[in-house]
């Protein structure tokens, strides 16, 4: 017999296997500020940002486009999503340094 939740649901990757009790990742509760101001940064360089989540929803996917290869960094909903643009901002700010640098 298949193991069902509190609900009566079954459990599966679907229904949040293994995830009891864990945040579901939301971008509403991030600052609308600090996302605009990450945007803005990776446009000014020709870089973009992909916004997402994981399959489950159990974390944020961010796909960084113009620091090389694109790539997906996965945030845990609990990580600080302040820290987390700023690092972004900073990203590429570098990248427009380093063209500023070059030329």
């Amino acid at each position: 017999m298949a193991k069902k939740d509190s609900n009566g649901n079954p459990l599966g990757k679907s229904r949040g296997l293994g995830k009891r009790g864990a945040s579901t990742a939301d971008f509403a509760s991030w600052d609308a500020e600090k996302l605009k101001r990450a945007i803005v940064t990776a446009a000014s360089t020709g870089g973009a940002i992909r916004f997402g989540y994981t399959s489950d929803g159990g974390a944020y996917a961010l796909g960084i486009y113009g620091d090389g290869a694109p790539y997906t960094h996965y945030v845990k909903p609990d990580d600080e999503s302040g820290d987390i643009l700023d690092d972004i901002c900073d990203l590429f700010e570098s990248i427009k340094d380093d063209g500023k640098s070059a030329a």
